[in-house]
């Protein structure tokens, strides 16, 4: 995928410690996309480390994104989603209601909240 199509970014946040995912406005998540995510947290090589999802610009969530995610943790421990919008909590609701992740997942509304809430998962 060309730098310039993606519809995310993932950085590492040194000062937390945590891996940061955020879904760039009106972004579209795919296999393809989910796939990359996981990769580009593993190849950070910091080990099984807690994710900071920030989904509030997300449009769409496709099911083989999803199973994707299930399947594969992608080197981490604990999972804090941060939705905004209904349709956003409305996906974040549905991924935590699959119940087959291998690792803590929590929804918020707050950064801060769910920052804590991944300290508590280091």
């Amino acid at each position: 995928m060309s730098e310039a199509v993606k519809c995310y970014r993932v950085t590492w946040d040194e000062e937390e410690r945590i891996a940061r995912t955020e879904w760039l406005p009106g972004a579209v998540c795919r296999l393809e996309e989910a796939q990359a995510v996981t990769d580009a947290i593993r190849d950070m090589g910091h080990g099984a480390v807690p994710l900071y999802v920030d989904m509030r610009g997300m449009a769409k969530l496709e099911r083989s994104a999803r199973e994707h995610f299930v399947s594969d943790s992608g080197g981490v421990k604990a999972i804090a989603l941060v939705a905004g919008s209904p349709v956003t909590k409305m996906m974040a609701n549905f991924f935590i209601g699959m119940r087959r992740m291998s690792v803590p997942i929590q929804m918020f509304t707050d950064e801060a909240a769910a920052v804590t809430w991944l300290q508590d998962h280091r």
